[in-house]
């Protein structure tokens, strides 16, 4: 089994061609961290790739990922989300996903360079608490070295310069 785990509303529609033979989990809509965790603790596949906040899942628990993984690929990754964007943009998020949710997911995909497509029904609560973990979660300092951890940024990156 290969992996995709997407980036906060990455949905499967957004982002294109997601091969078929590929698992796709979207965080907070599929699982949370902890879910993520629990759904791959007794499987080992070939590659994981992760995007954004899966990325981020990925790097918070690297160890866990590069044990089951022959190959970890993140893109886009962060430590600390709110490094990047102000955390009074996520709450304006958390609180205008309640009365606009498609302006929302719509201007953050417009934003992370996917075509802004989504299902026609989000669970906009799993979606806030995506938002709120953003707003906390934090990759702990450690000094490893992961030799099958692939690690790919773009320059022109409008929400992760």
């Amino acid at each position: 089994m290969n992996l995709f785990i997407s980036g906060w509303a990455g949905f499967k529609e957004a982002l294109g061609d997601i091969q078929e033979d590929w698992h796709f989990i979207n965080p907070f809509i599929d699982f949370d961290e902890k879910g993520i965790l629990d759904f791959l603790k007794d499987k080992s596949c070939d590659k994981v790739v992760g995007w954004s906040t899966g990325g981020h899942i990925i790097l918070k628990n690297i160890r866990f990922f590069s044990e089951r993984f022959n190959q970890v690929i993140v893109v886009a990754g962060f430590r600390k989300f709110t490094a990047y964007v102000n955390p009074r943009v996520l709450k304006r998020m958390i609180q205008k996903l309640g009365s606009e949710p498609t302006i929302v997911i719509r201007n953050f995909l417009l934003n992370a360079g996917c075509n802004p497509v989504f299902p026609e029904y989000v669970d906009t609560a799993k979606l806030i608490e995506g938002l709120k973990f953003l707003l906390f979660s934090e990759v702990p300092d450690k000094n490893e070295t992961i030799k099958n951890l692939i690690l790919i940024h773009g320059q022109s990156d409008k929400i992760l310069p």
